[in-house]
């Protein structure tokens, strides 16, 4: 009866009764799930931890799997920057160790430690500017520079420079080599050649200031009260600029004229009959007193002497700029002249500046805008903020932080300076003259934070550059001499060029010639002239101003 009783029991039983007993059939379930759960646990925490991980490891399958090709070539050339980093240290700290044991009075430093950095100057502006101050702008530019080293497949370089060429404008028309395969990289590529020809220089004006670049006239006009405007209602001091002292002076060579030019010290030592006869001509044509003792050994110094520091890094000039430029020189009104020539008229003159932006698109080689004669150049190692249009309207003084290479030297109108600034991801600035100058490096922020160093502990103020002559390039000129649109060098990408020159005013007109006592600059008869307006675009050769004499250009 039971066996019929249970068989038959589901059948007798409602729907709703059964869901509910089997419901409770589920929830009994778990019960001894769990129970047999907990003693398994309960003997696994008796196992110990080591037990345990070498269960782990003998039950768990290993796979491989490929990482990305990116993420390898990204460490691979991490690992490469660190060793070429800890190279130009160990150069830096050999250099350092050096220039220590002949220094007398910091000799008790010969360990070769690191100097102190140099305080970094916190710019103002807004918010975006002082986030920008505090990146690592000269170490990301040198990665930079690194990385335009490297050598591109020779399958990948015609598209990725026209790729290039597309995004930032480049003309390849102009280029000399039209091969782009003979690129071996980003840098060549920057520091390319145009076809000979295609950048005419302009001759309309005797007195000209040609363009130095491809680029943009991002501002120019004259300097009032020692101050350069960089965009309209912000400037900066022409010795933040330039520098606060003058050059340092040279032993005068020629008696009679102060500042003649000046043969040099060593050509007895040479030998050089050929040099002596041609100083001695120059001086004659040019109505300098000289004798023959004073061209020979040298004469008395006109000044103090040069500093040890300031080291001579010239090289030869060319002859034809030579020729060229003491041409020009001779011209000038203030050219020296024999005690019976009649007194020159005092011509005013006063300082005007231009800037000229270039960007990534452009011909990246700049040139010497006149014929002029470089005296001297001071470095700068100082940082390396973008130069951009945005930049310049917001960070006042942009271009006095920016590490820059300042030429100082004359024309014939008198001072003038070349100033190319660098900027983020410019590989180098190169001066085809100078034979040490070295920008964008380890090694230069060192000699730099050392001789800030060494001026604390002398309790004098830290000048900020390091300074070069240029004397031993012409024993005539005394300084290196280019002609102009004679090519001076170059940077390995985009950046800016500042000129600041010494030029003649003119004259405001009589009260014969009309002039009622009113009006302004504009109403001076000849002096300089701009050709030029803010925002165009120039080419290199192309004029930015002249000077027009009194009785016309």
């Amino acid at each position: 009866m039971a066996l019929h009783r249970n068989t038959h029991l589901p059948k007798l039983l409602s729907s709703a009764t059964r869901r509910q007993l089997a419901s409770q059939r589920r929830r009994a379930r778990p019960f001894s799930t769990s129970s047999r759960s907990f003693k398994s646990e309960s003997q696994h925490r008796k196992e110990s931890f080591s037990s345990r991980l070498r269960t782990a490891l003998n039950t768990t399958s290993t796979a491989w799997r490929p990482i990305p090709i990116s993420l390898g070539i990204l460490v691979v050339g991490g690992l490469h920057l660190y060793r070429q980093y800890n190279d130009e240290w160990e150069q830096a700290r050999r250099q350092l160790k050096a220039q220590q044991r002949y220094d007398d009075n910091d000799g008790e430093d010969e360990d070769g430690s690191q100097p102190y950095q140099r305080a970094r100057i916190r710019p103002s502006g807004p918010w975006s500017v002082q986030i920008m101050s505090t990146l690592p702008l000269k170490f990301l530019s040198r990665i930079w520079g690194r990385f335009n080293e490297v050598e591109i497949p020779y399958y990948l370089r015609v598209p990725g420079f026209k790729l290039y060429g597309w995004i930032f404008g480049v003309k390849f028309d102009e280029i000399e080599e039209q091969d782009l395969h003979n690129f071996r990289n980003l840098s060549e590529f920057f520091y390319r050649t145009i076809k000979p020809g295609v950048r005419p220089l302009d001759t309309r004006f005797a007195n000209a200031l040609l363009s130095p670049a491809d680029g943009k006239v991002v501002q120019f006009g004259c300097i009032e009260h020692g101050e350069v405007e960089q965009v309209k209602g912000v400037t900066y001091s022409i010795d933040a600029l330039l520098g606060d002292e003058p050059t340092k002076p040279h032993s005068s060579n020629v008696s009679g004229t102060s500042g003649a030019p000046k043969p040099s010290k060593d050509r007895v030592r040479r030998g050089d009959e050929d040099v002596l006869r041609a100083d001695e001509e120059f001086a004659r044509v040019n109505g300098i007193s000289y004798t023959i003792p004073n061209l020979l050994s040298g004469g008395s110094s006109g000044g103090r002497e040069p500093s040890v520091d300031a080291t001579d890094q010239s090289t030869k000039s060319h002859a034809s700029s030579e020729a060229a430029v003491r041409a020009d020189l001779a011209s000038s009104p203030t050219a020296p002249r024999p005690w019976w020539y009649p007194a020159a008229q005092q011509i005013p003159t006063a300082l005007y500046y231009c800037v000229v932006y270039l960007a990534p698109g452009d011909y990246h080689r700049f040139h010497s805008p006149v014929s002029w004669v470089v005296e001297s150049r001071r470095h700068f190692a100082g940082e390396l903020y973008s130069v951009s249009p945005f930049l310049v309207k917001n960070l006042p003084g942009l271009f006095t932080l920016n590490e820059r290479v300042v030429l100082l030297g004359r024309w014939k109108w008198g001072f003038f300076s070349y100033t190319p600034v660098g900027a983020t991801n410019v590989g180098s600035i190169v001066v085809n003259f100078d034979r040490e100058l070295r920008t964008n490096s380890l090694l230069t922020d060192t000699l730099a934070d050392l001789a800030a160093e060494r001026a604390a502990k002398r309790g004098q103020p830290y000048s900020g550059y390091a300074e070069a002559t240029y004397g031993n390039a012409s024993s005539l000129l005394n300084g290196h001499a280019l002609r102009s649109g004679e090519e001076m060098g170059g940077f390995m990408l985009g950046s800016t060029i500042v000129m600041v020159f010494e030029a003649p005013k003119g004259r405001r007109p009589s009260f014969d010639e009309g002039w009622t006592g009113t009006g302004g600059e504009d109403m001076r008869k000849g002096g300089w002239k701009w050709n030029i307006e803010r925002g165009k675009t120039v080419r290199v050769g192309e004029l930015l101003g002249h000077v027009e004499e009194d009785g016309g250009s």
